[in-house]
């Protein structure tokens, strides 16, 4: 670990500096926009650099510094404020040390506007747009699990649900349609237009079937591994499906929990106008839909599966396998002729009322799917065929 406020057997030159001559341009210095502060484990405040993974020991004086550096200083005008806390009193020395350690940045002088003010300066470095948390997790990612996962039970791999009033078994849904997949593939679309009729229970039965029903245990089988038709880091499957179903033929109106063992549905609440604003602003509002879907879909992971195997990287796995869930739960749609919409609005933390505070807690919302019957004319957007 670096300390770059008392030496940095890492820090060279400043850029810009040839032959090691001090770099006395104006242009200003800003703070690296991808560092976050974190604690040691036993120690004190550490910079973390998410772009190059660095850190750095962080001494109160450079976390004020930095605090003053979220927008361009030039070195003047830092050195009042500064001098008694660089190194031998020089304040650019320090800001040099600090920008080739990769802490601070240099960057063009802002625009003068017409007065001979300087302008302010919005525009986003080439590249940007990533926040640094998101770096960070990227960057964690990349260096793979802890060596101490993978030590202990793993948890169940079937999620059982408190105070589950009434379970309906489905049909297996082989009789629903099914085309050839080049077909498919050519077919999906996001559609955001529904016919007023309800759902079909069969053709419902048939997706949770083909996307998401466990096919089987894989070995050794107390590793809590399950084969699926959507892939998942290590087999553990950390995904859940709730279906809030407004209108399916033969449920209730209400909230359900698919048991992808038992090919079930639990019934876990009814229509209640909490159940129906959690819809709205989880499917209806993200997906720009004019009406509520007769049905969705909320998937949720049970992150603890994932992170027992892959701690360190579990978020990006689980990312990932909501992404293989989606194309494959969309794909099987588009297939049994139903229109869907993929949302990817999360709520942190979960609000979702059907769920018990206890369970709520160790689930995390990672999208959303709305389905229906399609309209006719289908309500997807026209597709321009590319120029020869």
């Amino acid at each position: 670990m670096d300390d770059t406020t008392a030496h940095d057997t890492t820090a060279h030159e400043a850029p810009g500096a040839p032959n090691g001559a001090p770099d006395h341009d104006a242009r200003p210095y800003r703070r690296n926009p991808d560092l976050l502060l974190e604690w040691a484990h036993g120690g004190g405040p550490v910079l973390v650099d998410c772009g190059s993974w660095r850190k750095f020991a962080a001494k109160p004086v450079l976390v004020d510094l930095l605090n003053q550096l979220d927008r361009p200083h030039t070195a003047d005008q830092l050195r009042d404020r500064w001098r008694d806390s660089a190194p031998g009193g020089d304040v650019r020395t320090l800001l040099d040390r600090l920008t080739a350690a990769g802490i601070l940045q240099r960057c063009a002088p802002p625009p003068v506007d017409a007065v001979g003010e300087a302008a302010e300066d919005g525009a986003r470095e080439p590249g940007g747009g990533w926040t640094a948390y998101e770096r960070a997790v990227h960057a964690r990612s990349s260096l793979g699990p802890d060596a101490a996962a993978g030590r202990g039970a793993p948890p169940p791999a079937r999620l059982h649900h408190p105070g589950v009033d009434a379970v309906i078994a489905l049909p297996d849904g082989a009789d629903a349609p099914s085309r050839p997949l080049v077909d498919v593939l050519a077919a999906r679309r996001s559609v955001r237009g529904y016919a007023p009729d309800p759902v079909p229970l069969l053709l419902l039965a048939a997706l949770l079937a083909r996307a998401a029903r466990v096919r089987g245990h894989l070995a050794p089988r107390a590793y809590q591994q399950t084969q699926r038709p959507a892939p998942s880091g290590g087999a553990r499957h950390g995904l859940e499906i709730h279906l809030v179903a407004r209108a399916v033929a033969g449920l209730a109106p209400g909230a359900y929990h698919y048991d992808p063992f038992a090919h079930a549905l639990h019934r876990l609440a009814p229509w209640t106008d909490d159940l129906a604003a959690f819809q709205q602003r989880t499917v209806t509002d993200p997906a720009l839909l004019d009406h509520a879907p007769p049905a969705s879909l909320c998937l949720s992971a049970v992150a603890a599966r994932t992170t027992w195997k892959y701690e360190g990287m579990a978020l990006s796995l689980i990312y990932r396998d909501t992404g293989c869930l989606m194309q494959t739960l969309a794909l099987t749609a588009t297939d049994l002729g139903l229109a869907s919409c993929l949302t990817g609005r999360m709520e942190a933390p979960f609000t979702a009322p059907f769920l018990p505070p206890s369970l709520r807690a160790h689930l995390s919302h990672v999208g959303n799917m709305a389905l229906g019957l399609p309209t006719n004319p289908l309500a997807a957007p026209e597709v321009t065929p590319l120029d020869p």
